[in-house]
């Protein structure tokens, strides 16, 4: 187990006194577990004396039941202590995170997609021997950023950005691209945030990346109109490499098609007798796509129609000739329809830990989280010397000691996250104070996730009960079915109350019936 985990030992929950409900088979059934269980239990009405009385009884014989499962060593199989900690895992993920916080984090991507940007780029590669080695200083960095400063002082200076970019034509190391449509997740991070924050004809800063220095100019920012529908009919060229022959006479048999269908012939006839694209036409020919997600031609003819039942003239593109009807327009997809998609998309990028940010907050509040700042700029300097992947840096950092974090009584020097850096990196990051940035923030996230989870049980009553609840679950279950359901159907009251009798008779219960009276004041 690595060392944050050792280090973070359980803090001893202080025993609470609370009335006993019950005692079976010297197990003390509290109060809070009696009354979360009654809550349950939709006929149980706590404020009426003989309803609780009833429920008594059912649940010393739940009880009962569970004891007589323990007596049997059914607790002890390897296979129910397997069941127990997964449900433990499942449950825990339950309380470490801020659904608000996750919900608005989400949101905030949402909201990108109610506009499409449109960039013109211009980016300063890192030299291939650094892609080689994975391993970038603030040395290596230096030069491509006087670069890009010298870009961005010239385009400040009047100079326009797409001439700019396109006088490093020659320059393999410079790349300067066009992209209409952008969308979360397609660059990195740092340049997506930039970019959605930017008004029309601005132009960035120079922005740090993976791969090298980027300077972004937004040339358009539209409404994004969402999703259409068309229905689809190709006259498909016979061959990859048409003859001019074979094209026109594509040609003229997409014009005569479309005039069938300006005669208020039957488009999905016209579909099924003379498209080419067999499988589409076996769809009804249906076609759904957004701005950015289908080739140029067909996005311009499709996007074009403006009224349902428009129907688009025949135009070409490598596979032959086209046309479309708008059958409808599916405007932005609601946010419940891909709110799961977007939650991927996070987990799976740097937006990682905007979806813990509210959660990692509140926890740091709870648990008292300090932050040394000049502990951590000691690593930095030393990360400007030697990259946290080199060897040379981990026999310097293991050597430093000053705390770095401390949380819940618990002290982490440097040197601990330097054996954490060496141990679980986890990130794509070449440049070296960004590797061990992006490092740090996982170290302190487990941290946070680890604390919190040993402390659920000492602060979160519920926590403990639903542990509980399970526990004595799977054992009923395991007895039940071996004493009851595993027998003819017809035997099985029978048998339910025989048991009941052995079990009242078997193990010893007092029940503490002043305290009981006292639940309907609760």
């Amino acid at each position: 187990m690595f060392i944050l985990v050792v280090m973070i030992a359980a803090v001893e929950a202080k025993e609470k006194k609370e009335p006993v409900i019950m005692t079976v088979m010297g197990k003390e059934v509290p109060l809070s577990e009696f009354i979360f269980m009654a809550k349950k239990d939709n006929s149980v009405d706590l404020k009426d004396k003989q309803s609780v009385r009833n429920y008594v009884e059912l649940y010393k014989n739940y009880k009962l039941k569970v004891a007589d499962a323990e007596a049997l060593t059914m607790h002890e199989a390897p296979r129910f202590s397997e069941e127990l900690e997964d449900y433990r895992i499942q449950l825990q993920q339950s309380y470490l995170y801020d659904k608000f916080g996750l919900d608005s984090a989400i949101q905030v991507i949402y909201e990108r997609t109610k506009v499409i940007p449109g960039i013109k780029q211009i980016y300063f590669m890192y030299p291939q021997e650094l892609f080689k080695t994975k391993q970038i200083l603030t040395k290596d960095t230096l030069v491509l950023y006087e670069k890009i400063n010298e870009v961005a002082m010239r385009i400040k200076n009047g100079e326009s950005f797409e001439e700019v970019g396109k006088s490093f034509k020659n320059d393999s190391t410079v790349v300067y691209s066009e992209t209409e449509y952008v969308s979360s997740f397609q660059f990195p991070k740092a340049l997506e945030e930039e970019i959605f924050s930017m008004e029309p004809g601005a132009v960035s800063r120079p922005i740090r990346s993976l791969y090298g220095f980027h300077l972004i100019q937004l040339s358009q920012i539209i409404p994004n109109p969402g999703k259409i529908r068309v229905a689809h009919i190709l006259t498909g060229f016979p061959t990859k490499t048409p003859t001019e022959e074979e094209i026109e006479d594509a040609r003229m048999k997409s014009e005569e098609v479309y005039q069938k269908a300006m005669a208020n012939e039957d488009f999905d006839e016209l579909i099924q007798s003379y498209s080419t694209d067999s499988i589409g036409a076996k769809r009804g020919g249906f076609i759904e796509f957004g701005l950015g997600d289908i080739i140029e031609p067909m996005e311009k003819a499709g996007f074009g129609l403006e009224k349902i039942g428009d129907i688009s003239k025949p135009f070409q593109t490598s596979h032959g000739f086209h046309i479309l009807k708008l059958v409808e327009r599916k405007g932005i997809t609601p946010l419940e329809e891909v709110a799961s998609n977007i939650l991927d998309g996070m987990k799976n990028s740097e937006h990682f830990f905007d979806l813990y940010h509210a959660f990692d907050e509140r926890m740091k509040s709870r648990h008292g989280f300090i932050f040394y700042k000049d502990a951590y700029e000691e690593l930095q300097r030393l990360a400007d010397v030697y990259h946290p992947l080199d060897t040379a840096f981990h026999a310097r950092g293991l050597e430093l000691k000053k705390t770095l974090v401390f949380i819940d009584t618990l002290d982490f020097s440097q040197d601990i996250f330097v054996e954490y850096m060496i141990n679980k990196h986890r990130t794509a990051e070449m440049y070296s104070n960004d590797f061990m940035l992006e490092v740090y923030r996982y170290f302190e996230r487990e941290i946070i996730t680890e604390i919190e989870k040993r402390s659920l049980e000492r602060d979160y009553p519920d926590f403990q009960l639903q542990m509980k609840e399970y526990y004595d679950g799977i054992l009923l279950f395991e007895v039940s079915n071996k004493r009851i359901w595993s027998r003819p159907v017809d035997e099985q009251e029978q048998l339910e109350a025989e048991w009941i009798k052995e079990l009242n008779e078997k193990y010893p219960v007092i029940i503490n019936w002043k305290a009981i009276k006292k639940i309907k004041k609760i």
